[in-house]
Order: C-alpha cells, then structure tokens, then sequence
C-alpha cells in the first residue's frame, strides 16, 4: 500500500521548472549599437521645430531643413500677404475718414481685410505644415527622370533602405 501511494504522489514536471535567470541588456551598448538607428541619420532638428520656427518666420523652417527654395517661397508668399494685409488697413482708414462716411464702402474695405489677415494666417500655418512634413521627409531624395528603358514617358524612383 505504501508503494502504491507513493506512485501516485505528484512529482514536480520538468516544466515546471523556474526558467533560469536572464542577465538585463547593456543600456549603454544598447544606445551606441547600429540597430537602435536603422539609418543613422537624424534630421538637423525636430519636427516640432521646424513646424514652430516656420510659424514664426514662415520659410526659417524648410532653411533649417535643407530645402531654401521653399523656404524663399513660403517667405515670399507671406510678405506680399502681410503687405496687401497693410494695405488693405490703409484704405479701410481712408474710407472711415470720407465725409459723409459711406457704411457699404467701410463694410468692404472691412471684409477685404479680414480676408488678407486670414489668408496670411493660413499660408503661415501652410508653412509650418510644410515644414513639419519637410522634417519627416529630409533624407528622401526621389529621381525623376526618363525611364531607364529608353520609352518615351517619366519614371520616378526612390530607395527603401530595409533594416
């Protein structure tokens, strides 16, 4: 009887082992090591930046990026915008000061100027959208070309770079 009891006592399963203790990763190696950056590039600052300067100074976010051309245009687009901003104000001004003042020509000249100041607002938020999305995208260089084929038509091509 004593044999039999014993037979049927549970016995620990090797599954049940407790699995044997796993040394923690190096953070330091884990930083430093070639996988943590999959192409080791970094843009030259932030999404974030560049989307806040080019709100401040439309264009100073793609310049910082590496694209001055749509800088110089974003820049340019806002300075005729905030020019026809002033001089929308300057004839709203000389309207109110007509005698007898003209309520219509002072309702327009009204409404010509919140349309420049919410199209100056809106490029600038442009800007910055365009600078956020420039920042994501800096290291991609698409080829527009002929087709490598000789065909007649145009072919664009990029690198994938895989890790």
């Amino acid at each position: 009887m004593l044999l039999a009891g014993q037979a049927l006592e549970p016995s620990p399963l090797r599954a049940q082992d407790p699995p044997p203790p796993v040394a923690a990763p190096d953070s330091v190696a884990a930083e430093t090591s070639p996988a943590a950056d999959s192409t080791g590039r970094r843009p030259p600052i932030s999404p974030l930046g560049a989307f806040g300067r080019s709100l401040i100074l439309p264009g100073w976010g793609q310049l910082e990026v590496g694209r001055p051309a749509r800088g110089a245009f974003y820049f340019a687009a806002e300075s005729v915008f905030l020019f026809m901003v002033f001089k929308a104000d300057a004839r709203l001004s000389a309207a109110k000061e007509e005698m007898p003042p003209n309520e219509e020509r002072i309702s327009n000249r009204t409404g010509q100027r919140e349309n420049w100041i919410v199209l100056a607002g809106f490029f600038a938020f442009l800007s910055g959208l365009d600078a956020w999305v420039s920042t994501q995208f800096w290291d991609f260089e698409p080829s527009i070309g002929p087709p490598a084929d000789g065909s007649v038509g145009i072919a664009l091509g990029f690198k994938v770079n895989f890790p």
